[in-house]
């Protein structure tokens, strides 16, 4: 016989997003409707399964790692969310009765918006609606591959050998979905002629459709097989599917399809031995008369907390029945009763008794479980054991919600790492569920007291997720530990119980501090130095102090700034003449005319923060002690001071014609651009003005031509220096700043980061807009469309460093940067890349040199585990002093970038220098 192909399983596999299932779709081919999607559960169809996301695809739920969805309804089928996405597998749980516990009913509680509580699904089994009423005697896990595009709508004992299948493989050798399917295909006698739809619902026509009805009986034999080995069933699944796909074949003819006999024909595999003959076995049913007369007994039981009890409940012998040698026979039951031995119950024959003294519940709701063992013969090994259950509730008096202590020391825990400070924004939420225990389920609303023990934190109890949230800003300076407790308050209708308050120790609240920005210091040392004051002249100067304090504290900010240390201390050496204000922004300001030479002044400025609470509450910085200038006789003058690094007007005055390019993720803006001196002005100049015809600005990243032709197409138009449409606006030099006014209402800020003087005089500047924007200018007369030598920058045995420009979008006047850099190391083909602003990031590489193009290109591929895999493509355009600037671009799994500018450097100072007075990157 001419076995499946790949390209017949692939056949199976387009399906795995359809899966047969019709319902709550818009065709019969399965595809979810607007709605959700879809999924379907079955060997026959399971009413009460519970659907999951197996995240870390073990074949086991496990209620505090995966994801659960709900319950399956009585066609199999459960509606998930549109867009619902899967960490792992897609999965379905059968239970047993018996098998829901308390994590996993307040789990189904909180999906279902009609259930109050979890005791409302302590009772939950599957049934397979096979057999209608049953309760499954197997508790299995079942499991579908998520497709990559689709979402899988069928969960079967088929599509779980596909799981299994694909679990096999190994990170080195991983076993695809297509050959999954392929395998399972084969071992289930699937050929090229008739391929095996493992995907379909063969259920829904299992009774007038014979290679439907052979899957839906094959689909039974592996469910029971499962139940006995999980483990050694997946170690064997391959042979067990064989073997179950020829036992199907035996028993499964045109005469019996559909019949009761063969839907209660249930073969039994050893897992651990699939060449082991197969088990002929009947299922074990309950019997639905006896199971009514049963309940309708214990329905009518009134039991009352601190009752004594010595009840008979009639156990009819027919409840349980099996067939052997094709003779009806009943078996058997016994009797179990949940709860910690409150009531005892003990069947002996037909008769049940329920007993107890004084009667002290843990619980309201109680289950009785009547269990049978499923065997082949009256002699046999046990096979499996079927449960049914029946529940009745006792009448409790209310009691007060009591503290689980392993959950306050929990949360003790989590507390003891809360930090606290005087007047700063602090926030933390945590959950409280399980803090209390209340014996009737009632639901629970949680209060704290932490408003009275700490002023200005507040409590929020949100009931939906059980989580509080303490917040605010903490006023009172502790340097003592405070205590705060919760209280839980049970709502009962009748009495209405609060519990004992569980304590909880809060860690000290330290002061608030006020710190001082030293680099911020210098910046306004700097600035005094350079003043000029002189006897009789007039003098009028400000300093912005707001940036030099840094602190988390939220309140009333004052400034102090004075020629004494203290409001009460007279000023020993002021300048007279000059009165020093401040204002609520910190604006500092000296005013006036100096009337005598003065020299050793020191200028105090400091930060205070007042908030409720009262002045023992307030906070205040260290005294800034800045020098001034000495006040020079009317006769003295100095020269000006020229700034060490930044504009003047020399750079206005030589008409040339610069290349100024930007280091803005994915925005690579590059272009003309003079700084201009027109004898009234000083004005920069960036490309042409609106409308103009020839345009002397564009951008390298644009996908309809390469970064090459945008550059070589500047290098071809008209000197820009006699270009009569160049769009530019007025500046002001200060500082060695320059401040642009252009739009109203805003300022742009333009500072010079580094600065290179070639021997012909020629300037290379790293410039900084505005704080985060920045850009590269050159005078030189090197082209646009430069192309330089890789080999000559990349090469064994150097060290290479990089800065790169991140942003959430494309940039524009609006987007934030941030920056990093990094370090290269090159040997033997390969390099080691090491972040080092910020640190943590590590990956190594490969790396080749492309010398068959037109421009050298730098080829890098990551290798490490903490990358993305991508592939980094670079040219080198222009040498730029310490550094030089490349052209660089991207490829990975998403596709390929746009290219933009990239800076480098043999010169791990002058990298960090840069990139320190910019934006960082988060670690």
């Amino acid at each position: 016989m001419k076995k499946v192909s790949l390209l017949a399983a692939s056949v199976a596999l387009a399906l795995v997003g359809c899966g047969g299932s019709d319902g709550g779709s818009d065709t019969n081919t399965g595809t979810p409707s607007a709605g959700g999607i879809v999924i379907t559960g079955f060997d026959g169809y399971f009413k009460n399964a519970v659907v999951f996301d197996d995240v870390n695809n073990d074949g086991v739920l496990d209620v505090n790692v995966d994801t659960v969805f709900g319950l399956t309804k009585a066609d199999g089928k459960i509606t998930l969310p549109k867009g619902t996405k899967f960490q792992g597998s897609l999965a379905l749980k059968t239970l047993k009765p018996g098998d829901t516990d308390k994590a996993l009913a307040a789990k189904l509680a909180a999906l279902s918006p009609a259930a109050d509580s979890y005791s409302d699904f302590m009772n939950t089994y599957t049934t397979d609606m096979d057999h209608e009423g049953q309760p499954m005697a197997n508790a299995v896990v079942f499991r579908a591959p998520v497709s990559a595009e689709d979402k899988t709508a069928v969960i079967s004992p088929l599509t779980d050998l596909v799981a299994i299948e694909m679990a096999k493989g190994t990170a080195e050798n991983p076993v695809s979905e297509e050959a999954a399917i392929a395998a399972v295909t084969v071992a289930l006698g699937g050929t090229d002629e008739q391929p095996i739809d493992l995907f379909s619902d063969f259920v829904k026509d299992s009774k007038t459709n014979l290679e439907s009805a052979k899957l839906h009986k094959t689909a039974q034999i592996l469910t029971e097989s499962k139940a006995k080995n999980p483990t050694a069933y997946e170690q064997n699944s391959a042979e067990i599917a064989a073997v179950a796909q020829e036992e199907s074949e035996k028993i499964v003819t045109d005469e019996t399809m559909g019949s009761d006999d063969l839907l209660n024909q249930k073969p039994v595999i050893n897992p651990s031995a699939p060449t082991a003959p197969v088990v002929s076995n009947y299922k074990l049913l309950v019997n639905e008369d006896a199971k009514i007369a049963i309940q309708k007994e214990i329905s009518a039981l009134a039991i009352t907390e601190g009752q004594s009890l010595n009840t008979t409940i009639t156990i009819p012998a027919a409840l349980f029945q099996d067939k052997y040698d094709n003779v009806q026979t009943n078996v058997q039951a016994v009797a179990e009763i949940n709860g910690k031995g409150e009531i005892t119950a003990n069947l002996v024959g037909e008769t049940l008794t329920l007993s107890t003294n004084n009667l002290q519940p843990t619980q309201d709701i109680y289950t009785i479980t009547l269990k049978a063992e499923d065997k082949a013969t009256a002699n046999s090994e046990v096979l499996n054991t079927l449960s049914t259950t029946f529940s009745f509730k006792v009448e409790l008096q209310n009691s007060a919600p009591v503290v689980d202590t392993d959950t306050q020391t929990n949360i003790q825990t989590l507390v003891d790492s809360w930090k606290m400070q005087q007047g700063a924004a602090f926030s933390q939420t945590f959950s409280v569920d399980g803090l209390f225990s209340d014996r009737e389920s009632d639901a629970l609303t949680y209060t704290t007291n932490i408003n009275s023990v700490v002023p200005g934190l507040t409590s929020k109890f949100n009931k939906n997720t059980g989580e509080m949230t303490i917040s605010g800003t903490p006023q009172p300076k502790n340097l003592v530990e405070l205590a705060f407790t919760i209280i839980a308050d049970d709502g009962h209708p009748a009495t209405r119980l609060a519990s004992t308050p569980a304590s909880f120790t809060l860690p000290a609240i330290e002061a608030g501090e006020i710190a001082i920005d030293t680099n911020v210091k210098a910046e306004l040392q700097a600035k005094a130095t350079a003043w000029q004051l002189k006897v009789g002249n007039e003098f009028n100067q400000t300093l912005n102090i707001s940036e030099l304090f840094d602190s988390a504290v939220n309140g009333d900010v004052q400034y102090y700034a004075n020629y004494a240390e203290h409001d009460n201390a007279p000023a020993s050496n002021p300048i007279n003449g000059v009165n020093v204000t401040v204002d609520q922004s910190g604006l500092v300001t000296l005013v006036g005319t100096p009337t005598q030479v003065t020299n050793g002044v020191i200028l105090y400025l400091a930060q205070g923060i007042n908030f409720s609470g009262g002045e023992d509450n307030d906070i205040e910085s260290e005294m800034v002690l800045l020098n001034l200038p000495n006040v020079l006789p009317a006769d003295e003058t100095l020269p000006p001071v020229e700034p060490e690094l930044g504009f003047t007007e020399t750079h206005f005055n030589t008409n040339k014609v610069w290349k100024m390019g930007s280091f803005a993720d994915r925005d690579g803006e590059i272009g003309h651009a003079m700084l201009l001196n027109n004898g009234q002005n000083l004005q920069f100049c960036w490309g042409s003005q609106d409308g103009a015809d020839q345009q002397y600005a564009s951008n390298i990243s644009r996908w309809d031509q390469s970064a090459y032709t945008t550059l070589a197409r500047l290098d071809t138009l008209p000197n820009y220096a006699d270009y009569a449409q160049r769009d530019c606006w007025d500046v002001q030099l200060k500082d060695g700043k320059l401040y642009d006014n252009a739009d109203a209402g805003e300022t742009y800020v333009y500072e010079m980061l580094y600065q290179n003087k070639t021997a012909n005089g020629d300037y290379q500047i790293i410039l900084k807009i505005n704080g985060d924007e920045l850009f590269w200018m050159d005078s030189t007369d090197a082209p646009f469309a430069q192309s330089l030598s890789v080999s000559d920058k990349v090469a064994d045995g150097k060290i290479e460093f990089d800065m790169t420009v991140e942003s959430e979008t494309v940039a524009d006047e609006s987007t934030k940067l941030y920056y990093a850099a990094g370090k290269f190391e090159y040997a033997n083909a390969a390099y080691e890349y090491t972040s080092i602003m910020p640190e943590g990031f590590y990956t190594p590489g490969e790396l080749e040199i492309d010398e068959t193009g037109e421009h050298e290109m730098l080829i890098l591929k990551e290798t490490g585990e903490q990358s993305d895999y991508k592939t980094r493509y670079r040219y080198v355009n222009h040498n730029f002093g310490d550094f030089y600037v490349g052209i660089k671009w991207s490829e990975d799994s998403y596709g390929t970038s746009s290219p933009d500018f990239g800076l480098y450097s043999y010169s791990q100072e002058a990298m960090e220098k840069v990139v320190s007075q910019l934006p960082l990157l988060a670690d």
